[in-house]
């Protein structure tokens, strides 16, 4: 009711995301503050850091900051609650749906949707803007194809920031492979026993594992949820030529899987979404779906058949995983013409202007 009477700042601008400083919300911020224009960038956080204009949305100043501003940007609808339609509302999400979501999955998380002039939420392709319809039970309308500004940092290629920060020499290494799993539970989902720190590979082998990445030369950078974390760092504790980036170490730099993915020759995932963003790359892509059965009966799938829309080789024990894993080294174009149908059907657009597109979609909002 108090949002609804108090005049709105068309120079304010709310930013918000989970973690904080991460994602779509970071890279469009980012790109947002280079711009020659008289703006004013705010974060609601749950930790504020120094060098950034943060608030907590429990301080006062970061209350009335929210109540002034005239457009919010959030990756999981944080805010939404508060939010009034005569606020610009733009809802970046954090990735496109391969998994169901919503609507069409877990009941337990609903999406918000919104169906007012003021409310945008983006879509990579048509196809894409058609599953988040379903999943969001949204209006397509509200739905712009637009590519997601965290994307826009995979044209600049691998940021070399990393390896300094993880004390990492990259000439040491001929390959670089990222192992990036789908998250699994958490208070409201359960899809399924959480192993992903072995692969999903019940016979996974520690011994046999650390000598294959010897022989080939290869660094395996590890990332997981946050709160897989845990597990996976005792796992992989001192293990040769792994390296697992905690997510903690990534905000503290403002950075995020996306400053990483660029430097990954090979990708490595089970049913995360990460590998629609991955295909921009145009690399080989693994899939672990030991558990594809259980999974699909307990989660499912907004894109169906799995098999179809995975463009990379299926494995589902431990040998297998080193037989698919020696291929893509031997041979980066390694399903390469599944990759190229999958690719012009999930990503439209193949550059570096996503934030762009975005921007100007809202800003001609403001003012009005």
């Amino acid at each position: 009711m108090i949002n609804r009477i108090i005049p709105k700042r068309d120079d304010l601008i709310i930013f918000t995301s989970i973690p904080d400083f991460s994602d779509n919300s970071l890279a469009l911020f980012e790109f947002m503050k280079s711009l020659d224009e008289n703006l004013e960038l705010v974060w609601i956080v749950n930790k504020p850091r120094d060098n950034i204009r943060a608030y907590t949305r429990y301080d006062v100043k970061g209350i009335l900051k929210i109540l002034r501003a005239r457009c919010i940007i959030s990756t999981h609808g944080n805010l939404r609650r508060v939010r009034v339609p005569s606020q610009i509302f733009v809802n970046l999400w954090h990735g496109m749906p391969f998994k169901a979501i919503g609507y069409t999955g877990n009941k337990n998380i609903i999406p918000f949707n919104f169906d007012d002039e003021n409310y945008y939420l983006i879509a990579t392709s048509t196809v894409m803007r058609n599953a988040l319809a379903a999943c969001f039970n949204q209006d397509p309308r509200r739905i712009y194809v637009t590519g997601q500004p965290r994307n826009d940092k995979l044209f600049e290629g691998c940021d070399k920031k990393i390896f300094k920060i993880l004390d990492i020499d990259p000439g040491a290494y001929e390959k670089i492979v990222l192992f990036a799993p789908t998250f699994r539970k958490a208070d409201v989902i359960d899809d399924g026993k959480v192993i992903s720190y072995k692969f999903n590979l019940p016979d996974f082998n520690r011994t046999k594992f650390r000598d294959f990445l010897k022989k080939h030369k290869i660094l395996f950078l590890v990332k997981f949820h946050p709160l897989e974390e845990k597990l996976a760092s005792e796992y992989f504790k001192e293990m040769d030529n792994v390296m697992l980036i905690k997510n903690k170490v990534l905000q503290e730099n403002l950075m995020d899987t996306y400053n990483i993915l660029p430097c990954a020759d090979i990708l490595v995932t089970d049913y995360s979404s990460i590998f629609f963003d991955f295909l921009l790359l145009d690399r080989p892509i693994i899939f672990v779906v030991s558990d594809l059965d259980e999974y699909r009966a307990k989660r499912g799938f907004v894109l169906e058949p799995f098999e179809f829309w995975t463009p990379g080789p299926k494995v589902k024990n431990f040998q297998e995983f080193f037989r698919e894993l020696e291929k893509s080294i031997d041979n980066p174009d390694y399903y390469k013409k599944e990759r190229k149908i999958i690719n012009d059907l999930i990503n439209y657009y193949k550059d570096e202007k996503s934030s762009q597109r975005i921007y100007r979609l809202f800003r001609a909002r403001i003012g009005e």
